[in-house]
């Protein structure tokens, strides 16, 4: 049963991250140099079980609480994920909802971000990220959330 949670939240998230692709809060600013950060309240577009980072019609905006823990360029974000739907920003299913994310220094290996000293594990069941969640983002004190990687969608990563 749980594998099957984690798989539909994995379908769920490159769906959503797909769809968030063709609009990026990490445009060039008009000086030319990369906006690399998302704003502390990133706002996203949810429409059913659409989430996407751009207006459209019908759907209603959300906060996404983001915290930019790291400023440098060489980073990410893992999202914070809990199943308490109190205080989360939008459901991905089941009974997972996203909190909000978190930036931190690391690299993406194609669209998911992979903390440094973490490329290829799984940093879902580390409590050092659950950690990192609960200090961020006042939902998820008491490790009430999980941090995952797959945020590439935000900035255009196929």
């Amino acid at each position: 049963m749980k594998h099957t949670k984690m798989t539909r939240l994995k379908k769920f998230i490159v769906g959503f991250m797909m769809a968030c692709a063709v609009s990026s809060g990490a445009a060039m600013a008009d000086d030319g140099r990369s906006d690399h950060l998302l704003p502390p309240n990133f706002t996203v577009y949810r429409s059913g079980d659409a989430v996407v980072n751009h207006p459209m019609p019908g759907a209603r905006a959300v906060r996404l609480p983001t915290r930019n823990l790291y400023r440098g360029q060489d980073g990410g974000y893992v999202a914070c994920y809990s199943h308490r739907e109190a205080g989360s920003a939008y459901p991905v299913g089941g009974d997972i909802y996203v909190v909000g994310q978190v930036r931190l220094r690391g690299a993406y290996d194609g669209r998911i971000f992979q903390p440094r000293g973490y490329r290829g594990k799984d940093i879902s069941a580390l409590p050092k990220f659950k950690q990192i969640c609960g200090r961020a983002l006042k939902v998820c004190h008491d490790d009430a959330c999980w941090a995952g990687g797959d945020t590439g969608g935000w900035f255009g990563i196929p």
